[in-house]
This record gives structure tokens, sequence and C-alpha cells, in this order.
């Protein structure tokens, strides 16, 4: 049976079967409303930005929005888990290709402070908003930060055994290098000072100083 309603949520309550094109739509609006959340949740914070507020940014009804997510809560993780998967995935080709070793760590962190130019709303609402989430949903938001986090100390570990850094903490100086890097989307402002590209290259020579073998 083969809906022609074209709204997702009474093809659903009908039990009907979407079309390829209704398939597309449901995807679209989706992201739509990923879009608002993160759009809210940036400007006000997610405690202050509502269900209503996001459902009248996509111009739907919250019967609708529940349709593509349980509650506000599941928008939150949809939208960490998203930019924390691009980051992951971003940070492991650069420690994955075929450069020099201290080469493969200054463009991790160069492309980690440029993702910022598409990823700032991500960020924030990753630094600020995550402790709101709850149960399996904040222990998977863990997990992918771990990853992030042993992406940066398993290499460290790599150039520190093969003599390329200095003998430190790995854990100091992964933190170290992390924390540089997330609190960027604070205190940065584009249209003030530095390009982020040369920002970039600024706190890669200030970590690499206290980094580096002579």
């Amino acid at each position: 049976m083969v809906c022609e309603s074209g709204v997702e949520v009474t093809a659903l309550k009908r039990g009907c079967a979407l079309t390829d094109e209704g398939r597309k739509r449901v995807a679209n609006r989706r992201e739509e409303i990923v879009s608002a959340a993160i759009d809210l949740f940036y400007q006000y914070g997610y405690q202050k930005a509502s269900i209503r507020d996001i459902c009248r940014k996509v111009g739907i009804t919250q019967a609708a929005l529940y349709y593509h997510f349980q509650n506000k809560e599941e928008l939150l993780y949809t939208i960490i888990n998203k930019f924390s998967n691009n980051l992951f995935f971003i940070l492991k080709s650069c420690f994955t290709e075929d450069k020099e070793p201290i080469e493969k760590l200054r463009n991790a962190i160069l492309q980690h402070v440029l993702s910022i130019k598409v990823a700032r709303e991500g960020a924030k609402i990753i630094i600020e908003d995550k402790r709101f989430l709850s149960g399996e949903l904040n222990r998977l938001v863990k997990e992918k930060e771990k990853a992030v986090f042993y992406l940066y100390r398993n290499y460290l570990e790599e150039l520190q055994r093969t003599k390329k850094i200095k003998s430190c903490d790995l854990t100091v100086a992964t933190f170290g290098v992390l924390g540089m890097i997330n609190w960027l989307y604070h205190w940065y402002r584009p249209d003030k000072g530095l390009s982020l590209e040369q920002l970039a290259e600024q706190l890669i020579s200030i970590l690499f100083r206290g980094l580096l073998n002579e």
C-alpha cells in the first residue's frame, strides 16, 4: 500500500509504506530539524531552546518532530554524534596519511583547528551541552570523546617511542593539545585579528616548542 498524503506522521499512523520520494522527504525533514536545533542550541543553549522553538523554526508540529526524534535529548545526541564522527574521521585520515611523522601531527592539529570554520556550533554544543545527556546516550558520547583522545595520545606515544618528541606525560600532553583547540570556539572571532589559518600556525608553533626534540 502506498501513501499519497505526503505527510510523514499521517503515513506512520496509517501503517503505509513510504515511496522513494516519501523516504527522501523524511530524510530531508530530519536534516531540517537537526539544522534548526543546532542553530537554537548554539544561540540559546540546550536548556533554553525548546521543542516548540525548534518546531516553529522548521514550520512543523510537535507531533511531526516526534516522528523523527523521541525527545529533545535524542536530538542533542544526534547533533553531538554527527560532529564527533566528522572530527574523528578527519583526524584519523590525518594520522594515517603518507607523510613524515611530525607533519602528520601538524596537519591533524591544523585540520582540527580549521574544522571550527564549519563546525563552530558543534564544538560549542559538544563542550557546553553534553552534560545534559544521561544514561546510555551519555556513555556513547564519552566513548566518542575517548576515541578522539586516543587518536592523539596513541600517535604521540608513537612519536615519543621513536624519539621524535620529548619524554613527557602523554595524558597531560594530549589534554593540552585538545584543551587549546576545544576552547577556540569560545574566544576566537574571525573578524578580529588573526585568520584561523594564522591562529592554527601559532598554536602549532607553541605546542611544538614544548613537545619536539630539538
